[in-house]
């Protein structure tokens, strides 16, 4: 007898066969799907490295608002501590107003003499400030004193900000109110060739208080990235 319908010979060609869903993809399909892929890790890339170019940019933005920070800081710490002394230089030579500004735009120097916080040691007292615009570069030196003996006792000049254009001072005074710098006829309350006749005579005017600072001063900083910025400060 032959074989009955539905079994034998027939289940073996279906299951030779088998079904339309088991297939594989065509070279077709994955032609796309590495397109698609590669796409996706392209735009990935894209974004990290957008990410990246961000992170750096926020870094060195918060380093230069750092950097000016501290540099106003000091400047305002400088300013509100002023003291009405004369400074003496070394080897002899003439006395210096308590506060100088001279220069030309983008080569500018101010100096300051200061006085120690109360209760200071002795070592913390009274300082002479110099403050130098070159190249762009502002920096800072330090006088340990104001009738320091040797030219070697100022401090090496220490880098403060980068990216100045240029420096600007306004003084206000009674009676005529605000000038640009520092007036020269208010500022020498000794003649130089008055203090410079003996060292007995340096000694008692450096020991004198004099009335040469201004009632306010105006500091105006011209920066590259961060535009003017402007300090006031009240001496009286």
């Amino acid at each position: 007898p032959g074989p009955l319908p539905g079994t034998g010979a027939t289940r073996m060609k279906q299951g030779r066969t088998g079904s339309g869903t088991d297939r594989g993809l065509s070279r077709i399909e994955l032609v796309v799907a590495r397109a698609i892929f590669a796409l996706v890790a392209v735009m990935g890339t894209q974004a990290l490295t957008g990410m990246l170019r961000m992170r750096n940019g926020l870094t060195t933005r918060s380093e230069e608002t750092a950097a000016l920070a501290q540099a106003i800081s000091l400047l305002r710490a400088d300013l509100s501590a002023m003291a009405p002394m004369l400074f003496y230089p070394p080897e002899r030579s003439a006395p210096r107003s308590a506060l100088r500004f001279s220069g030309a735009p983008g080569a500018r120097q101010m100096a300051l003499s200061r006085g120690g916080a109360p209760g200071a040691q002795a070592g913390l007292g009274l300082q002479r400030i110099d403050w130098q615009l070159r190249n762009g570069q502002l920096s800072r030196r330090i006088w340990p004193r104001l009738m320091p003996a040797t030219a070697r006792q100022q401090s090496p000049a220490m880098p403060v900000l980068a990216g100045v254009r240029d420096l600007r001072l306004r003084s206000y005074w009674e009676g005529p109110g605000w000038t640009d710098g520092v007036s020269a006829d208010r500022l020498g309350a000794v003649l130089p060739e008055q203090a410079a006749a003996d060292d007995d005579s340096a000694r008692t005017l450096s020991e004198q208080y004099s009335d040469s600072l201004p009632l306010a001063v105006e500091l105006i900083l011209v920066t590259e990235d961060f535009g003017e910025i402007t300090l006031v400060e009240t001496l009286k």
